[in-house]
């Protein structure tokens, strides 16, 4: 039996020998063919116009303006104002909810003869926020409450609350400091936002205000997200200063608009570099624009219908800018 049991065996050299062989002389396709496979393909369902997407934005903003006055409601302890501006956020968040654009997401995966398929409707999370008109009424409270959250969350163990004093002391990222807000872009959390509101009326209607307070708080601080575009700075500039000219010349001051909206087509110029094929094809023409104007007031009368005309064109290029922020 002993000598029967020492044939079969093989040296470590020899396994390696025969699983080399085995190997070599197997299928090529044996060996590439993948046990299981997967794939995903999304298409859009909706898709928004550019106004339809404004409205949307515009719905957002809403949500913050009425969130951050149900906290003052709330500080008054006037429950029925908090409860009726908890209830305009929420039916604007039902509004954006059904107006969201929709995307069909189909899955297969594959395992030898088993096969699994799923199609799922689905919509994104975030809403980009923006309205010129009231953008510092959205975003001075949304500020103010993320600071309070990150003075919270950098306070050292046991040290109880924190005081305003001590509140002072703390480093702010810069993204969230309410000066750079022209540099980012802001979007809401609509899931999130609907939760908060939907928690705070809850609450508020079993008498804890505190607590409802904490979730709309937790909705400015949470369900907001800032987003710096390092790419989009030249954009933001030229915005600015197209912006500044304008002012400038409502005022009269037709030179200095005139040295401005030069700053402001150089920002484009810069931005012309960097930014796509057909994009720096509409910035280069903008640009052009803009230095004729330049050229006209330094050349023109300073009459007030000349000036009401260039006013006009400014305010004009200024739109055009703003609709090329992602």
């Amino acid at each position: 039996m002993p000598k029967t049991t020492n044939q079969f065996q093989l040296k470590p050299l020899s396994i390696a020998v025969l699983a080399t062989a085995l190997l070599v002389s197997l299928p090529t396709h044996a060996v590439d063919k993948a046990r299981i496979t997967a794939s995903t393909d999304v298409k859009p369902v909706t898709i928004l116009s550019a106004q339809e997407s404004q409205a949307l934005s515009l719905a957002a903003g809403r949500i913050l303006l009425h969130t951050d006055k149900a906290r003052l409601a709330i500080a008054r302890e006037d429950k029925s104002a908090a409860l009726n501006e908890i209830d305009q956020g929420l039916t604007l968040v039902n509004v954006i909810q059904n107006a969201m654009p929709k995307y069909k997401v189909t899955t297969k995966i594959e395992a030898g003869d088993i096969t699994y398929n799923a199609d799922d409707k689905v919509s994104k999370n975030f809403v980009a926020i923006f309205d010129e008109q009231y953008i510092e009424d959205v975003t001075e409270p949304v500020i103010q409450s993320k600071k309070k959250a990150q003075a919270r969350n950098t306070a050292k163990p046991g040290d109880g609350k924190i005081t305003a004093k001590e509140g002072e002391k703390k480093t702010i990222a810069p993204l969230e400091n309410f000066t750079m807000w022209r540099h980012s872009s802001m979007r809401l959390n609509i899931t999130l936002a609907a939760d908060a509101l939907n928690l705070a009326k809850i609450e508020l209607n079993k008498g804890k205000n505190h607590y409802a307070d904490s979730a709309l708080a937790l909705l400015q601080s949470n369900g907001v997200v800032f987003e710096l575009h390092e790419m989009e700075m030249p954009l933001v500039e030229a915005a600015d200063n197209l912006k500044l000219a304008e002012l400038e010349i409502s005022e009269g001051k037709s030179e200095e608009a005139r040295i401005t909206l030069k700053l402001a087509s150089d920002d484009l110029k810069k931005y012309e570099r960097i930014t796509g094929e057909n994009r720096a094809k509409e910035v280069r023409k903008l640009h052009q624009k803009i230095d004729n104007l330049s050229e006209s007031l330094e050349k023109g009368d300073g009459s007030k219908s000349t000036l009401e005309a260039a006013k006009k064109e400014i305010a004009s290029y200024w739109n055009r800018v703003r609709k090329w922020f992602k």
